[in-house]
């Protein structure tokens, strides 16, 4: 810590809290996360420092006592809380894809974040929520309910004696029969089929250039190599091999990024029309999910 090395400061104070649990190696990994910017975990670490530390007797200990009550406030006054409440039977939380071992109270960065909660039977439910810097949220979960079980026979009809007389039949299941399925949409098939073929033209486009521009450094460079200068030890005409140089490789980068992109795009657009027609896609702020049902 003499020399400012905040991280290497913080590797060592964990290494001393794994071989001795003390409560002055937490503070002192609250006060360094502090230092760093890791102010969730800092606020972890300063809560169970404070929680821990014993009532103060003398002067000393009073300032220190204060002095760590000011920076768990300090802390907390930069992060959010997500107060979890889960739905019965629940087996595991999750904020941001991270279990949530002990406690109900997650202290999180300012933002958006996704909390997850898993039950018995493998249920998941799924909630997002988005909280400033000092503010505390709770966030309520419910398990999907589960579709009921179809009877297996069909209740008889009022009035009717004797053995249990046939219900009415059930409807076939699936679409009526001549009724068309919903296909992919046409908008995001031309859009996705127009935007990989722009991008593979842009793409060619670049590298065509690349390798002009290619040719003409090298064409320069002769020249440049082959000028009679009493001075070698500059000669304007290395510039125009340095700017010809820059300029093909900028366009081969620039040409093999498009392609990669047109490609991606084909596939997706390939993808999205050989997907099931019940096939549901739900974007969110981490990716997108996909249920398909064959």
């Amino acid at each position: 810590m003499a020399r400012l090395d905040i991280a290497r400061a913080r590797e060592l104070w964990a290494e001393v809290y794994e071989i001795e649990r003390s409560n002055v190696a937490m503070c002192t990994l609250g006060q360094l996360d502090a230092r760093m910017g890791r102010w969730a975990d800092a606020t972890v670490e300063l809560s169970q420092c404070v929680d821990q530390m014993p009532a103060p007797r003398t002067k000393q200990q009073r300032s220190l006592y204060e002095q760590r009550h000011a920076d768990l406030a300090r802390a907390r006054r930069r992060v959010g809380e997500v107060v979890l409440v889960p739905p019965p039977g629940v087996v595991g939380m999750l904020v941001n894809g991270r279990g949530v071992k002990d406690g109900r109270r997650v202290y999180v960065a300012p933002g958006q974040h996704e909390v997850t909660a898993v039950g018995e039977d493998g249920q998941v439910a799924r909630a997002s929520v988005k909280v400033d810097a000092g503010e505390s949220k709770p966030v309520p979960l419910t398990f999907d309910k589960p579709a009921p079980a179809p009877e297996d026979r069909a209740q008889a009809p009022k009035g009717a004696s004797g053995p249990r007389a046939p219900g009415p039949a059930a409807p076939p299941k699936g679409p009526p029969q001549g009724a068309a399925r919903p296909g992919p949409d046409l908008r995001m098939v031309v859009t996705g089929t127009m935007a990989s073929a722009g991008l593979m033209v842009t793409g060619a486009v670049c590298l065509q250039s690349a390798q002009g521009y290619k040719q003409e450094a090298m064409a320069a460079w002769d020249r440049a190599d082959s000028g009679q200068t009493e001075d070698t030890t500059f000669r304007p005409e290395y510039n125009e091999v340095i700017d010809k140089a820059a300029t093909g490789k900028l366009m081969s980068v620039l040409g093999t990024s498009a392609l990669v992109a047109g490609a991606m795009a084909g596939v997706a657009t390939v993808v999205y029309v050989w997907l099931p027609n019940d096939t549901q896609i739900r974007a969110g702020t981490h990716g997108a999910a996909v249920r398909i049902r064959w």
